[in-house]
């Protein structure tokens, strides 16, 4: 890309990471700030400057502190980098695309709860209506903890029965689920007794719950619920998906209601299940 074809007028390594970055949801930005920051310092040199030998020698120090998944994750940060810097004419060589993240080995099938234990997390695990609520539309409507407590009381509406909700997702897209009508009198219920301001979940300052709160919240359930201490907000999203395909639930409907941009994302759920597999139909 020429000069005169730059689509960009970044002087520096740090605008350009900030222009990258403002394109993105406020979580993603915080995460993929934070993996880009010890790669400049680990690299220690302008992006101008990077090397395959220090792109393999970073990779190499990751793999010994971090789970193949992990390592995977930050590669493809620095690979999103890199491709828009050359995209935008602020760099002409895309060294990233010579490295690729490590295969790691699929574990989606240790994350998936049985539907006990999430009965167990819920009914036992939890002190108070707003944490069980909070995990039941986890749970019950498969949503991002970044979803569930930005969830405001204009977002629900009455459908049928139950109810719908619309939810502002992942990558700032818009969608509507709809509510089934057991949960949906759990939330009425809710909101007739702790409605204070727009926003559904709130802290005992009345502000809008922070994320973290609700995963230190998710990890004391567990222990009192002896469950996986392991599980987190998104074991219970990774449960919804699950158990709605083995109730039946189409492949399609459950990527728009989950708000996977491919399908391919949600066909990972399918045959995941380690309590079914062809050994079983074999008798020696």
């Amino acid at each position: 890309m020429s000069v005169q074809n730059k689509v960009t007028n970044a002087s520096s390594d740090r605008e350009l990471i900030l222009i990258w970055l403002g394109g993105k949801s406020a979580t993603t930005q915080i995460s993929y700030r934070s993996t880009v920051e010890k790669f400049i310092e680990f690299i220690d040199k302008p992006l101008a400057e990077v090397k395959l030998e220090d792109l393999q020698l970073w990779e190499r120090g990751l793999k010994a502190r971090f789970k193949l998944t992990t390592v995977a994750n930050k590669v493809l940060v620095i690979k999103s980098l890199f491709s828009f810097a050359v995209k935008t004419g602020y760099l002409t060589l895309n060294v990233g695309s010579f490295i690729k993240p490590p295969k790691a080995k699929e574990d989606l099938a240790e994350k998936i709860l049985d539907v006990s234990d999430v009965q167990g997390l819920i009914k036992y695990g939890v002190r108070n209506e707003r944490d069980r609520l909070m995990l039941l539309l986890m749970y019950g409507c498969g949503l991002r903890v970044s979803e569930v407590v930005g969830l405001t009381w204009d977002d629900f509406k009455k459908h049928g029965d139950g109810g719908k909700v619309t939810v502002f997702g992942k990558g700032s897209k818009t969608r509507i689920i709809i509510i089934p009508d057991w949960l949906w009198t759990r939330v009425k219920e809710f909101e007739k007794y702790h409605r204070v301001n727009q926003y559904v979940f709130i802290s005992r300052h009345h502000n809008k719950m922070e994320r973290s709160v609700v995963h230190r919240m998710i990890k004391r359930a567990c222990k009192r619920a002896n469950v996986d201490e392991r599980t987190s907000a998104h074991w219970l999203r990774h449960s919804h998906a699950s158990h709605s395909l083995e109730a039946g639930c189409n492949l399609r409907l459950l990527q728009q209601s989950l708000g996977h941009a491919s399908v391919t994302t949600t066909e990972r759920y399918l045959h995941i299940s380690p309590d079914a597999g062809s050994s079983q139909f074999i008798d020696f």
